[in-house]
């Protein structure tokens, strides 16, 4: 009996030496939750491994190895990054002893190297899960880290493992284990690796994050950094990487400096430059420039010894010959001159003398003076040069620019000139756009349907005829031509080449019909996903959605207000809007909110009290309104409103007639008033008995005057018509009192309306003219049919009858202050358009120059 349970014991122990413990399933239950993941039922080995966890079995690799396949299949990659980290820690440490090894791998038929492959996977994953993130964004597990933070985490976490598994490796190396198997750890090589690429990629960043901030300092400061590390740094691929971040940033450096060289626009800047950048492409450009700037100034000066200054600093100019030939002739003044045959020519103002050979079909007097005063046609843009023009031979005008000795500045013309800055214009030719500044240079070629520029920003915008992009004051473009529209899909221009107000906060545009925003460095700052988009104020934006409905944003894209049917934004931080209440549309007044944008302005105390006179509103650091604030709400049929500098108010209507509220949504009158209407936007006004009165926002009542007729003169005075006269009346009833300086009292005129300057009325007796300001005082006596502004201050083009045939008139430039008259009245006309001293009268079929003494300069 005894020898046969023996025989049975030996035959296990021979299958057992073979094949493995038969039993092991029975009774290792570790083994029994590895067969389970085997067999991929990683549910039920998951409950196993957690009971596991607690017991002894939490010391055998297998365990931690089977856990991180458990893991994988629930594609919680985060977790078996972590537990094949610890399967290779403890399968080290247990392979360390050879029994242990041998007995491992018979086992589970693994070696050292599965575990290694295992967490190399593992680091793998991790590196490219991370690298496929965008470095703008923050996590999605809402850690609230940057995408730099997460790197500088992965290079620490990797070179601990890689140090931890390097010391491992030489203890592995000299124990027991390295009899049985060699063994070349995969993962130091792969950690090893991706710590140098996320290296890389934080060099990346950084270049980004420097790129982005648009400062020469820190340009300057990177490229200190790489000089420093560069030195240091011994691996030729990294130095390549770094060249490439260097030369991009050199040239961005290089780029900004001179754009903003480009906008200070002095010699001494451009010197500046060429000397701080001696390695930058745009150094000789730069000293073109400050030679170029050096002339304009010598010629504005217009002496001797400017002219000598010049040569000695640039004796190899290459205006050398024209600063030669103007120190012949110092004293002459170039006019141009009518001559018999209608033609323009250049005379010495003195002697009348023939100053050039040149004719012309039309010219305008040289530009002495540099900057100081500048015309739209352009003829300032060039000091020292005249703009003068000839037809071709199809009569089409062309435009050109000639130096003081006759000779052209160069060989471009032009069929129209609009000077918009004091040393840039717009230039047409064939019907494109482009733009040259006061050196004759065209910084943007003719190639645009349409260009606008904001002179306070140096940035402009340019259309091609299909789509829109925008440049800096170097005619670079900063955006691509691709924008469908900017600013607002309601935007109209009347013209095609003009200034324009871009806003400051960001730019409205939209990329295939849809809007968004960007940066004035032409940056997206707010993607492009709304039906309708308009400029930010008060640091809000009104926005519209695909889905019709409207809404205000900040300047990060939150909503920061709630939906309506419709908003209509006024410019007085109000809005209308529209809610849609049981089928019918409901009118109500929305009001703005102010700290965000009062904290934009920095604004000081005094500041902020004027800026709640506008609003009829008490603002204080404290009480600013923080958010949007239903003022009227929307369930009122119909709200009307006006806006001037001395009332603002909105006007509901209800059953028993129109009551008045003022912007901080108070009701103004007591008694409803029965019918109210507006004028100009600007006046609330009520019918009685066929005649009118006004809202008195003094006495928040109608006015107790009646007129037949109301005039809007300012945004405080109004015209009141009663028995066929006219007088002035403040928006509180007070009679202005109109005097002159001899005490004369004016009143009862004929008519009274606003001038074309702002700031000032004309009024009407006895048929004709005078002009008053807003302190009530008669600028200009009642004598003159016309009265036209000049950019002169005091001095007016007027217009009288001809004594004796008041069918006639004659015109003159009249002085206001010495009540006498600069050019006599006995012209058929005067041009506004007077040039540096110089006028233009009819004369002989053409326009002939008149200086300001009189003189006409024309055969």
């Amino acid at each position: 009996m005894i020898s046969k349970r023996l025989s049975i014991y030996f035959f296990f122990f021979c299958v057992a030496t073979v094949v493995g413990n038969p039993f092991l399933p029975l009774f290792n239950k570790l083994y029994k939750t590895h067969q389970l993941v085997e067999g991929k039922k990683f549910s039920e080995a998951k409950k196993s491994i957690f009971l596991l966890k607690s017991k002894k079995d939490s010391t055998e690799c297998i365990l931690w190895y089977d856990l991180t396949r458990v893991y994988l299949s629930e594609n919680k990659f985060d977790s078996a990054f972590i537990i094949s980290d610890k399967a290779l820690s403890v399968a080290i440490q247990q392979f360390r002893n050879q029994g242990k090894a041998k007995q491992i791998q018979k086992r589970y038929h693994l070696t050292l190297k599965n575990f290694d492959s295992l967490f190399a996977q593992q680091v793998e994953k991790a590196f490219l899960s991370n690298r496929s993130t965008n470095p703008d964004k923050i996590t999605s597990n809402g850690s609230g880290f940057n995408q730099r933070e997460i790197n500088q985490q992965y290079i620490r976490l990797f070179k601990t493992k890689l140090t931890f598994f390097q010391f491992r490796d030489s203890i592995l190396n000299k124990s027991d284990a390295s009899q049985t198997q060699s063994f070349s750890p995969k993962s130091n090589s792969l950690l090893t690796n991706c710590i140098f690429h996320l290296e890389l990629t934080q060099d990346t960043l950084n270049f980004h994050s420097v790129i982005q901030t648009n400062s020469i300092l820190a340009y300057k400061n990177y490229l200190k950094t790489y000089w420093d590390n560069i030195e240091s740094e011994t691996q030729l691929n990294y130095q390549i990487h770094q060249l490439n971040f260097f030369k991009v940033m050199e040239d961005s450096l290089y780029n900004l400096a001179y754009i903003n060289t480009l906008r200070t626009n002095t010699e001494n800047a451009f010197l500046l430059f060429a000397k701080e950048y001696p390695r930058a492409p745009q150094k000789d450009s730069a000293l073109n420039h400050a030679e170029s700037i050096a002339y304009l100034e010598a010629k504005s000066v217009n002496n001797e010894a400017q002219y000598n200054y010049y040569l000695s600093r640039y004796p190899k100019a290459i205006h050398k010959s024209q600063v030669e030939y103007l120190l012949r002739y110092l004293n002459v003044i170039p006019v141009p001159y009518l001559t018999k045959d209608l033609k323009y020519v250049f005379v010495d103002s003195a002697s009348s003398e023939t100053w050039s050979d040149s004719s012309y079909d039309f010219a305008y007097p040289y530009a002495s003076k540099y900057h100081k005063k500048w015309y739209d046609n352009g003829s300032m843009l060039m000091p020292g040069c005249a703009l003068v023009m000839k037809l071709d031979a199809f009569e089409t005008p062309e435009f050109y620019y000639v130096e003081k000795d006759g000779t052209r500045v160069n060989k471009n013309n032009y069929d129209e000139i609009i000077q918009f800055t004091p040393n840039m214009a717009f230039v047409l030719k064939a019907e494109r756009y482009g733009i040259i500044n006061s050196l004759g240079n065209e910084v943007l070629p003719c190639k645009f349907q349409r260009i606008y520029f904001d002179t306070s920003m140096g940035i402009g915008a340019v259309f091609n005829g299909k789509f829109w992009g925008f440049i800096n004051i170097a005619g670079k473009l900063i955006t691509p031509l691709q924008f469908n529209g900017i600013l607002t899909s309601k935007l109209t221009f009347t013209v095609n080449a003009d200034i324009i107000e871009l806003p400051k906060l960001l730019i409205p545009v939209s990329l295939n019909n849809l809007w968004g925003y960007i940066e004035a460095n032409g940056q997206v700052a707010i993607d492009y996903k709304y039906k309708q988009a308009y400029s930010f104020k008060n640091g809000v934006a009104l926005i519209e959605s695909t889905d019709s409905k409207w809404f205000y944003i900040n300047r990060f894209g939150d909503v920061v207000s709630k939906e309506y049917e419709n908003i209509q934004d006024f410019e007085n931080g109000f809005s209308k809007i529209t809610k849609i209440i049981d089928g019918k549309k409901k009118i109500g007044i929305l009001a703005k909110p102010f700290r965000g944008f009062i904290n934009q302005l920095n604004t000081n105390s005094k500041q902020l009290n004027e800026l709640g006179a506008q609003f009829n509103l008490s603002l204080t650091p404290e009480n600013l309104r923080a958010e949007f604030k239903e003022i009227i709400p929307p369930i009122h049929e119909e709200v009307w409103y006006t806006v001037n500098e001395f009332f603002t108010g909105y006007a509901v209507k209800q059953k028993t007639g129109f009551t008045l509220y003022d912007t901080a949504g108070k009701v103004m009158n007591k008694n409803p008033f029965p019918n109210i209407n507006i004028q100009a936007q600007k006046l609330f006004i009520a019918k009685e008995k066929k005649q009118l009165k006004w809202f008195n926002p003094k006495s928040k009542a109608m006015s107790t005057n009646s007129v037949d007729e109301i005039s809007i003169l300012t945004d405080h005075w109004l015209g009141g018509l009663n028995k066929g006269v006219w007088n002035i009346y403040t928006m509180d009833e007070s009679l202005v009192n109109i005097n002159n300086d001899k005490g004369t009292v004016f009143k009862d005129f004929e008519a009274v309306a606003p001038s074309e300057k702002e700031g000032f009325i004309i009024a009407q007796k006895k048929g004709l003219w005078g002009l008053i300001n807003e302190k009530g005082n008669v600028l200009i006596d009642f004598k003159f049919l016309d009265i036209n502004f000049t950019d002169v201050p005091n001095q007016y083009i007027v217009r009288i009858p001809v004594q004796g045939n008041p069918e006639e008139s004659t015109w003159g430039v009249y002085n206001s202050l010495t009540n006498k008259y600069i050019i006599d009245p006995v012209f058929d006309g005067i041009s506004y358009e007077d040039f540096s001293g110089y006028w233009l009268v009819p004369y002989n079929e053409k326009n002939a120059w008149l200086d300001s003494k009189g003189n006409l300069f024309a055969e």
